[in-house]
C-alpha cells in the first residue's frame, strides 16, 4: 500500500521522456554522422549551383512563317550570353535557335532579336541574357502554287538499231509549292535520269523526281514513266498511181523492216484528188504512220 503523500508519475511525461530519451540519447553516434552527410551533400549542391554567366558563339539561328516564306536572310548564326545554375550551364553541349516571323508582310524586313522572340530549347533556371546581332535583315515572299509538266530526262543509249517511240509520265504534271521568285523561273520539274542501256523493249520505271531548289516543295516525291521501244524507224517516199492517169506521193514513216522492200502498189489510195487517203498493208497499220500526201 503505497505511503500516504506519494504521487503516481504522470504516463504522458513518460512517454515524452521516452521519445525524447530515443532521439537525442539512444544511437546517438549513427544520427551524428547521418546528419554530417546531409550536411556534407547540402554543401557540395549549393556550390555546384551557384549562379554564372557564360556567352557561347555561331548559335544556329533559323528563321520560320506560316504565311510567307524567307528566302534570303543576312545572318544564319548568333551570339547567346547566358546565366543561371553553373552546372547547368557547363552540362551544355550545343545549341540551336529560331525566331517566328508569321505575320510580317512580304518583303525586305528588319527583325529585331529579343529573348522574347527567340526561342531556345534551355534547361530549368537558364535563361538568355543577351543576344548579338540583335537586329538581322531579311526577305519574305509570299508562297504561291504552280501546276508544271514533268520532264522525262535520260542517260545511256540503246542499241542501233533501237530507238524511244515514245516516253509518258504519270502524272504529267506536278504541284509545286515556294516563293514566287523560285516559281517564276520554274518551267518543269525533271526525273532523275533513267538508263536506257541495255533496254530492247518496252518498261515502265517509278522514278524520283529532281527538286534542285530547297525553297520549293512538290506534291508528290516520283512518277510513273513508261516508254515505248521498238526498231529504230526511217521515212520513205512511194510514188502510187491511183488508176485515173495520176499519181500520189506518199511518205511514210515506220521500222526499217516494214518499208524498206515494200512496193508502191501494196498500197491502196482512196478519197478524192484534194484529199487521198491511204490504206496500208494489215502489218502496217499499228507501226508505220502516214506523214504526208501529194497529187503529182
Amino acid at each position: 500500500m503505497p505511503r500516504e503523500g506519494t504521487r503516481k508519475p504522470d504516463p504522458t511525461v513518460a512517454f515524452a521522456k521516452n521519445i525524447l530519451r530515443k532521439v537525442f540519447v539512444e544511437d546517438w553516434h549513427l544520427k551524428l554522422l547521418a546528419l554530417g552527410i546531409t550536411l556534407a551533400l547540402w554543401f557540395a549542391v549549393t556550390g555546384l549551383s551557384k549562379p554564372m554567366t557564360a556567352r557561347f558563339s555561331n548559335v544556329r539561328l533559323s528563321m520560320r512563317s506560316s504565311d510567307n516564306t524567307i528566302t534570303d536572310s543576312e545572318i544564319n548564326t548568333i551570339d547567346l550570353v547566358l546565366s543561371g545554375d553553373a552546372r547547368k550551364i557547363n552540362q551544355i553541349d550545343s545549341l540551336s535557335a529560331s525566331v517566328d516571323l508569321s505575320g510580317l508582310q512580304p518583303g525586305e524586313r528588319t527583325v529585331t532579336l529579343t529573348p522574347a522572340n527567340v526561342f531556345v530549347p534551355l534547361p530549368a533556371g537558364v535563361k538568355i541574357d543577351d543576344i548579338w546581332p540583335n537586329r538581322v535583315q531579311v526577305k519574305l515572299e509570299r508562297v504561291e502554287e504552280k501546276d508544271v509538266p514533268v520532264k522525262i530526262e535520260t542517260t545511256g543509249d540503246l542499241g542501233a538499231n533501237l530507238e524511244v517511240y515514245s516516253r509518258t509520265a504519270t502524272p504529267s504534271r506536278i504541284m509545286v509549292r515556294g516563293p514566287e521568285s523560285v516559281l517564276d523561273k520554274l518551267e518543269s520539274i525533271s526525273t532523275e535520269k533513267i538508263d536506257l542501256k541495255g533496254r530492247t523493249g518496252d518498261f515502265t520505271v517509278t522514278q524520283p523526281l529532281a527538286v534542285t531548289d530547297s525553297k520549293a516543295t512538290i506534291q508528290r516525291g516520283d512518277v510513273s514513266v513508261t516508254f515505248r521501244i521498238g526498231e529504230k524507224r526511217i521515212e520513205k517516199v512511194f510514188v502510187v498511181p491511183t488508176g485515173h492517169g495520176k499519181n500520189v506521193r506518199v511518205v511514210l514513216y515506220g521500222p526499217a523492216s516494214l518499208l524498206q522492200k515494200r512496193k508502191p502498189d501494196e498500197l491502196k489510195i482512196a478519197g478524192t484528188e484534194e484529199a487521198p487517203e491511204v490504206t496500208l498493208p494489215a502489218d502496217m497499220v499499228n507501226s508505220v504512220v502516214v506523214r504526208s500526201t501529194k497529187i503529182l
